[in-house]
């Protein structure tokens, strides 16, 4: 049985987005452990759902209580109705707390000129909302969390505070999945190559590349005759030859493709600390990427996987062709991705790291 204080965490969505994931992720591990959690959020996905005002989590967030808050749709009005006598988590799971409105800067000059207006991305009062945002961070002094020491090193930058590193963590199988049994199952020729994209809103998910992930399949597939493509997570159905276009689907689907797949395709313009690629990683999937924020700090080219300079097309069709093409270096780094993964990323370190944070705060 614990002695921690009981732990209220906040949300944005209630069932999708990785924030959310890993909130009930460590949730659930605090409930076994014997502590005490609560969850709420401030935007409903189910017909029957309930959510509160950003403002509410404040006002309801019990003095004997650890507030642990991971995203908002309007951080100053949540922020504003803390009382800073409460203790305080803040998990970063983007940028957006010392932003003017932006998930990822992606190189904008504004930000180190404190969002500054105009704002490029069209954001309205980004230098308003900036110094709103910052200000209640240095009245509430909250416990500072990024699942990246990319994303930590920015938020000391610009929020003036320490940042603790908790790599995201998912809970990992005894072994891989099996790829024969997942190619049957969805009716593969054992003998394809198969790649998947995979992000929520599929190709319309703007910092994801969705929008060239057709064009990168078009060439990959000029390389790789026999390429079977899987693109997934967007709100339509289509085939077009040998692309495959899914929506949204439930992770059980999610973790049969990346089991059936030889290579999971990631070109993201930007991440933190990335849950599908810890998800392609349990499954013994091999991961290409460009290398951006904290994407390095889970795929080790060369070994779980091939990471390219940001935005290089070409470099990351070469990459994907080099590995669908060699089915050993595929079976290697598979084995590598799954070995390694699983040392690194199981959810009980991510969330024996936080219990050791509410200690200390209790």
């Amino acid at each position: 049985m614990t002695d921690l204080l009981p732990v209220y965490h906040h949300t944005g969505l209630e069932t999708s987005g990785g924030a959310t994931r890993v909130a009930r992720l460590i949730m659930d591990g605090l409930v076994e452990a014997g502590g005490e959690a609560n969850l709420s959020f401030e935007l409903a996905e189910k017909a029957d759902g309930a959510a509160i005002l950003p403002e509410d989590f404040g006002r309801y967030l019990p003095r004997q209580a650890i507030g642990h808050v991971h995203c908002s749709g309007n951080w100053p009005a949540l922020l504003g109705n803390i009382r800073s006598r409460n203790k305080l988590v803040i998990t970063l799971h983007d940028c957006e707390l010392f932003t003017g409105g932006c998930p990822y800067p992606l190189g904008c000059a504004n930000v180190d000129a404190d969002c500054a207006e105009p704002c490029p991305r069209v954001f309205p009062e980004s230098s308003v909302l900036r110094k709103a945002k910052a200000e209640q961070v240095r009245r509430l002094k909250p416990a500072l969390v990024a699942p990246s020491r990319w994303l930590a090193r920015l938020a000391k930058v610009h929020l003036f505070q320490p940042v603790t590193v908790i790599p995201n963590g998912i809970p990992w199988p005894e072994r891989a999945p099996s790829k024969p049994e997942a190619r049957q199952a969805l009716g593969i020729h054992p003998a394809a190559r198969v790649a998947l994209f995979a992000a929520h809103g599929g190709m319309d998910a703007a910092y994801k590349s969705g929008d060239v992930w057709q064009d990168l399949w078009v060439a990959l597939k000029a390389h790789v005759p026999e390429l079977v493509c899987f693109a997934v997570g967007g709100d339509r159905e289509e085939r077009v030859g040998d692309l495959i276009v899914w929506p949204y689907v439930e992770r059980e689907k999610l973790t049969l493709l990346m089991a059936a797949s030889d290579v999971l395709l990631y070109p993201t313009r930007a991440d933190n600390h990335s849950l599908v690629i810890l998800e392609a990683m349990s499954c013994g999937l091999p991961v290409v990427a460009y290398s951006v924020g904290g994407v390095p700090e889970q795929v080790t080219d060369q070994m779980t996987g091939l990471l390219v300079q940001p935005g290089d097309k070409a470099s990351f069709v070469e990459a994907g062709s080099r590995l669908l093409k060699d089915p050993g270096l595929i079976r290697q780094m598979s084995g590598e991705a799954f070995v390694s993964g699983r040392k690194r990323f199981p959810v009980e370190r991510m969330v024996a790291d936080y219990m050791k944070l509410y200690g200390r705060l209790g």
